[in-house]
């Protein structure tokens, strides 16, 4: 069967078994410490769209994996790259390159630790983030339990918008930016898990493609209202050029890297307290539930849209 009638979690599932780690990092013991290991790749033709800088190239692809360390609200400590490169390319762009990895490592105090550098056929960059964490702190997948309130950061669709805007030449350039200049949330983690944070990951695939999985993984569904999700500013705009849905374009595209988490109901109040004082924008979505994924817009639905997955068309319902 070909991969494009899979999708990535199912390809996972085949190559990796279902009794795999499913949280966003690995994490090993070492002493007194988690470390916590993830990794990432990009390559030219499917992540970097023509006019992208290599300088924003090099920030985005420490991003989204320093964004795994977010996820498991752990300290970044450096990056492994590794990279397959044609040799007509310029010198000139690997620097700039890997001017914007280390302009994104240095915020967190991390460092490049090393890597490999191979000849290839185009240009393919491959990541491996090192963190550590002490083992009470660590959020996982699995702390998720019903009766959670759930919470996402900042808001949601922009990565989506600046895809519509350079797929329908409305602003390329503008489109680029939005896509791609993303900051993964390692500090708002911290804090965020500091005060009560329960399960937590970050929404590179959006908010319906994480439910499904965490309904997948572990049984547990969510309750989401539509009036209470935070839309970026040009998420109207992009559903205008475009003929998406505001719905799709802010839950379905995903791309932002913010976080999604939970918080014990009893300390919601307490907690979304805590934010204002930490200034942190948080939102509070909805709640987990025993039963199947649900929005409400004036009535309740079954969610049956699938979100992003590699592999498939975007959105995807099934």
């Amino acid at each position: 069967m070909k991969l494009s009638n899979l999708g990535e979690r199912e390809i996972i599932d085949i190559l990796a078994g279902k009794n795999r780690d499913i949280d966003d990092c690995a994490v090993l013991k070492c002493g007194d410490m988690d470390l916590l290991l993830s990794s990432d790749l990009i390559t030219r033709k499917t992540h970097l769209p023509d006019g992208t800088s290599p300088f924003l190239a090099g920030k985005f692809f420490a991003a989204i994996n320093l964004s795994d360390i977010a996820a498991m609200a752990g300290i970044p400590e450096g990056m492994l790259i590794s990279i397959s490169v044609s040799p007509e390319y310029d010198i000139n762009y690997l620097q700039e390159f890997y001017r914007g990895i280390n302009y994104e490592l240095s915020k967190f105090n991390a460092v490049i630790l090393g890597g490999d550098t191979k000849e290839g056929s185009d240009f393919t960059a491959s990541g491996t983030i090192v963190g550590m964490q002490k083992p009470e702190l660590i959020r996982k997948r699995s702390y998720i339990s019903p009766g959670q309130d759930v919470f996402v950061t900042n808001s949601l669709g922009t990565a989506a918008s600046g895809y519509i805007y350079y797929k329908y030449g409305n602003d390329k350039e503008t489109g680029i930016k939005k896509m791609l200049d993303i900051e993964p949330r390692i500090e708002e983690a911290q804090k965020i898990n500091k005060h009560g944070a329960r399960f937590m990951m970050d929404l590179s695939d959006g908010i319906y493609a994480s439910i499904y999985q965490m309904y997948r993984d572990f049984g547990i569904g969510f309750r989401i209202y539509m009036d209470k999700i935070p839309i970026s500013s040009s998420v109207g705009e992009a559903s205008k050029i475009s003929g998406f849905s505001i719905e799709d374009i802010a839950l379905s595209f995903g791309g932002d890297y913010e976080l999604l988490f939970t918080v014990d109901k009893e300390n919601s109040r307490t907690f979304v307290d805590a934010m204002k004082n930490e200034h942190i924008e948080v939102y509070n979505i909805g709640e987990t539930y025993n039963g199947v994924n649900q929005i409400y817009d004036g009535s309740w639905r079954a969610i049956n849209n699938r979100g992003y997955e590699h592999f498939m068309d975007v959105p995807l319902n099934k």
